[in-house]
């Protein structure tokens, strides 16, 4: 299928001409946090009377779920610490490779402040994994093999530094369930030399993803407008299209501070097309198994107003968590996938 260009777009492409780049380059070495902030533990102190907080943990207990009898866990691309940190008391070893020495000085940090001492990193990228093969009893990945220029090279990487008989899950940024069309989202990024003016278009069936950066000079007046184009996007939300003040209208009006531009294309999966990869690289016993923080959704209302405690919390989630790897999901959903290393 022919990929359209946006009014947005087409002005970026030929009015600062991007060069080539990769999503660590151009976006994680250039982010301050991932997450906002917000990650539970991580970042702040886990309250399971939060909803989002509630679903954290489900998801961290159904990684740990099915990778059950695991000694030595690999996490690809943590970022700052996700799940690889949430995970690690529930492993002997968890071992992050991560491509952005940004994210890896982050995790580094977030890990020390935990008290963590079962954790290592490297920086590297997981389709050229510098480890021996048959490595690790266990791997996890969260929303990032799609982020890697080669996802067919990285989960042949996974699987080689697998033992024989042990679990991937991974999961990745769901599109099966987006509607036809497209999706547009803005944000922006800061660093020594510039600020950053991110364009994400995301088009939904076939699942793919085009990202720009426009650099700007970081002059007081550019500055002062990134400040209230940051107030826009909170009061009007991302999309320049919706808000053509956010977009177009922005961009001509500082294209004389436009420094240069970079960009980088992604192309995402669905459930069916996770399994048929993760089969056609060598996997077997590949299923699409609902994920516990489905569960833990059908429980929020039961349990939101409840007297539990923090440890009754975390066993119930484990009990979903538990439920879940028995459970298949019906293709279409997003829901994750588990794979096993034939013995």
């Amino acid at each position: 299928m022919a990929k359209k260009y946006t009014v947005l777009e087409t002005w970026i492409v030929n009015e600062t001409k991007p060069e080539g780049s990769s999503s660590t380059e151009q976006t994680y070495e250039r982010m301050s946090q991932q997450g906002g902030g917000r990650l539970p533990v991580i970042d702040v102190p886990m309250d399971f009377r939060e909803e989002s907080h509630f679903y954290d943990e489900a998801r961290i207990r159904d990684f740990a779920a099915h990778l059950a009898g695991a000694d030595d866990v690999l996490d690809v691309g943590p970022g700052d610490g996700w799940p690889l940190l949430r995970i690690a008391p529930f492993f002997r070893t968890v071992t992050g490779v991560e491509p952005s020495q940004k994210r890896i000085d982050v995790c580094q940090a977030n890990a020390e402040k935990l008290g963590l001492s079962n954790v290592t990193l490297k920086r590297m990228s997981v389709t050229e994994l510098d480890l021996p093969d048959s490595s690790f009893s266990g791997a996890v990945a969260g929303s990032s093999i799609e982020q890697t220029a080669d996802p067919y090279l990285a989960l042949s990487e996974v699987f080689r530094v697998l033992k024989p008989g042990a679990k991937f899950r991974v999961s990745f940024e769901p599109f099966d369930r987006l509607d036809k069309g497209f999706s547009e989202d803005l944000f922006l990024t800061e660093t020594e030399d510039s600020l950053g003016y991110h364009y994400v278009l995301k088009h939904h069936q076939p699942p793919w993803e085009r990202n720009y950066l426009v650099k700007f000079n970081k002059t007081e007046g550019v500055k002062e407008s990134f400040a209230r184009l940051t107030d826009l996007i909170e009061r009007l939300g991302p999309n320049p299209s919706q808000n053509p003040e956010l977009g177009l209208q922005f961009l001509e009006r500082h294209q004389g501070d436009i420094a240069g531009s970079t960009w980088y294309e992604l192309e995402h999966f669905t459930s069916v097309t996770m399994k048929e990869t993760l089969e056609e690289v060598g996997f077997t016993d590949v299923r699409i198994a609902f994920s516990a923080a489905v569960l833990a959704r059908t429980m929020w209302p039961r349990v939101k107003d409840s007297d539990l405690t923090e440890e009754q919390t975390k066993h119930v989630l484990q009990g979903l968590a538990d439920v879940a790897v028995r459970m298949d999901a019906p293709a279409g959903l997003g829901e994750p996938v588990v794979a096993t290393k034939p013995s």
